[in-house]
């Protein structure tokens, strides 16, 4: 009995040690688990504070004096409505007290809304050096990180900053469409971080008062976009619209780029023709690449070819000729290029042809038919079915020639496409439609009716069928255009004049269609 009693005490020691060992080693696997945790927690708070601390982005126009020459509001070509109201800004903080005793507030946050390269950045940074105050440069990008909480964080940062500015300070988020973009989305939810950082933004725009002295700046080009409370009365209320420049400003501004470089037989006012549309971006590109043209050709002047040659790369792209193509390719692509040419000589609501090419260009394009660039700003029923009738015309004489498509035709194809959801959908171009715009009935639901998709379909088919009617009938100067293409591969206004009899010119006023 004792032997069996001592048995079961042992055993009862073993089975205690046991488990001590087994209990000691879990804790022994938690402790390290738990380590190694708080060390990735570490590393993580540490990433998360060296985004947090990253350098803003700081200009001093009184340190940078030079950087941007002389340059001032008076010197900044075009924009004279912008200058206007940005001149308002600097009396305000020049002469506070003149605006002071009427009690007059001035905008918090001041929305520049406008296409790219239309002098938004500049205007801040021209802004700035007339009232010599700092400015702090973001992107709206820069707010956007992956962890959660960092993009609060660096705005809560950024304004700390702008107030430990003594003498007041300019704020330039540029590209803010990306943290102030409409909260929510489609469906519910939305970024969760983004809307943090957002609603970060526009605590510290309602917290900052009259006496801090700054303003905050935001550009983009996306303004129906944003977030209604980042735009209403006391956030950005101020929109200022910046437009590309007009005929008179883009020959001022090849005057201004060109002004240090001897130039041969240069006219500046068709080079402000051509560059219809164009933005103050744009120009000084053409004008640094017709320098570079001019250089590579070991000219010491600028011509008019370098220039033509530079506004043809910036508009449709620069030159490919290892893009090689069979001579029946060729062919096809210049009677393609020939018909585009000749609707556009033809209709008289349309602008007409200045240079057809057949050497291949940009991205994809094996050829290409420029008509003269104009600056409408309204588009009639009568301009709009000519413009999709000239870009029927390559697809139609390839039908006409070889009584098949090729796929040369699917750019042309796309742009048809949309100008025809716009006459059904948005403009109310269609008479029998009238005043209504397809887009905000179908909001809630994105897919077209089949009702708009069949109209769109027979527009389209009749326009085509005029086009096929048109270039039948000038069959014979489809193939002569076509022809001179293949000898010249370039030709301009003066060869399609010279085989287009001068009656068929502008002859086609009215386009008829069931």
């Amino acid at each position: 009995m004792m032997q069996i009693f001592m048995m079961l005490y042992y055993s009862l020691i073993i089975i205690s040690l046991v488990y001590s060992i087994l209990n000691g080693r879990r804790q022994l696997n938690n402790m390290s688990n738990n380590y190694e945790l708080k060390m990735e927690l570490n590393k993580k708070k540490k990433h998360n504070i060296e985004i947090i601390k990253r350098p803003i982005q700081m200009t001093n126009p009184a340190e940078n004096e030079n950087s941007d020459g002389e340059i001032n509001l008076d010197k900044i070509i075009g924009l004279e409505s912008v200058k206007k109201e940005l001149k308002y800004f600097i009396d305000f903080i020049k002469n506070k007290d003149k605006y002071t005793k009427w009690n007059v507030k001035l905008p918090k946050g001041i929305l520049l809304v406008g296409p790219p390269g239309t002098g938004k950045t500049l205007l801040v940074k021209t802004l700035a050096k007339e009232v010599s105050i700092p400015v702090i440069h973001m992107s709206g990008s820069e707010f956007v990180e992956m962890y959660v909480g960092v993009g609060a964080a660096r705005v809560r940062s950024l304004f700390k900053r702008a107030r430990a500015q003594s003498e007041g300070c300019i704020i330039f988020i540029d590209e803010i469409d990306a943290i102030g973009r409409k909260r929510g989305g489609l469906g519910g939810g939305g970024d969760s971080e983004r809307d943090s950082t957002l609603n970060q933004l526009l605590v510290e725009i309602d917290g900052f008062g009259k006496d801090d002295n700054i303003m905050i700046f935001g550009a983009t080009n996306l303004v129906r976009n944003l977030d209604p409370a980042l735009l209403r009365s006391g956030r950005f209320d101020k929109k200022v619209y910046f437009d590309p420049p007009n005929k008179e400003e883009r020959i001022k501004m090849f005057d201004l780029y060109l002004k240090d470089i001897e130039c041969e037989s240069l006219c500046t006012s068709k080079l402000g023709e051509l560059t219809s549309m164009l933005t103050g971006a744009d120009i000084a590109n053409i004008c640094n690449q017709a320098k570079i043209n001019a250089i590579q050709d070991e000219k010491e002047k600028i011509n008019m070819n370098h220039i033509q040659s530079a506004i043809d790369e910036v508009m449709i792209g620069r030159e490919k000729p290892e893009r090689k193509m069979s001579e029946d390719e060729r062919k096809r692509v210049s009677y393609h290029e020939a018909g585009h040419a000749i609707m556009s000589y033809m209709l008289k609501h349309t602008t007409h042809p200045i240079k057809v090419s057949i050497l291949p260009r940009g991205e994809n394009a094996l050829g290409f038919s420029q008509s003269k660039p104009d600056d409408k700003k309204l588009y009639t029923q009568e301009y709009l079915m000519a413009q999709i009738c000239v870009l029927l015309g390559g697809r139609v004489a390839e039908k006409i020639l070889y009584n098949n498509y090729s796929s040369g035709a699917y750019d042309d194809i796309e742009r048809v496409t949309k100008l025809a959801k716009e006459w059904f959908c948005s403009w109310g171009m269609d008479n029998n439609t009238g005043a209504v715009n397809y887009d905000v009935l179908s909001r809630d639901n994105r897919s077209l009716s089949d009702d708009v998709i069949s109209k769109i379909k027979t527009f389209v088919k009749e326009l085509e069928r005029f086009t096929y009617q048109t270039l039948l009938t000038n069959k014979e100067f489809v193939i002569k255009l076509g022809d001179l293409l293949l000898d010249k591969e370039t030709i301009t206004y003066d060869d399609v004049s010279d085989i287009l009899p001068k009656e068929l010119e502008n002859k086609i006023e009215k386009i008829d269609i069931n």
